[in-house]
């Protein structure tokens, strides 16, 4: 049997519409999404104008945090 997918609970905190240039000379419009999810400190995903809406912006928010949860944190006593 497939398992669930875990849901998180996300706050979009700012949408933002940036001119980028990926290359020289050439202007692009990228959506810049800041959220936060619980037990995270807020982020920012990057999303193509023209490339833009709201499942895509989710998938990448998922993306993101399940990325995000694989990283294992450095401590160390200074």
């Amino acid at each position: 049997m497939a398992r669930e997918r875990e849901e998180y609970n996300v706050t979009v905190l700012s949408r933002s519409e940036v001119e980028v240039y990926p290359k020289l000379g050439v202007k692009a419009i990228q959506v810049w999404v800041t959220y936060v999810a619980a037990g995270l400190a807020p982020n920012t995903i990057f999303i193509d104008k023209d490339k833009y809406n709201l499942s895509l912006e989710k998938k990448l928010i998922r993306d993101d945090i399940e990325a995000r949860l694989k990283r294992k944190p450095e401590t160390y006593r200074v």
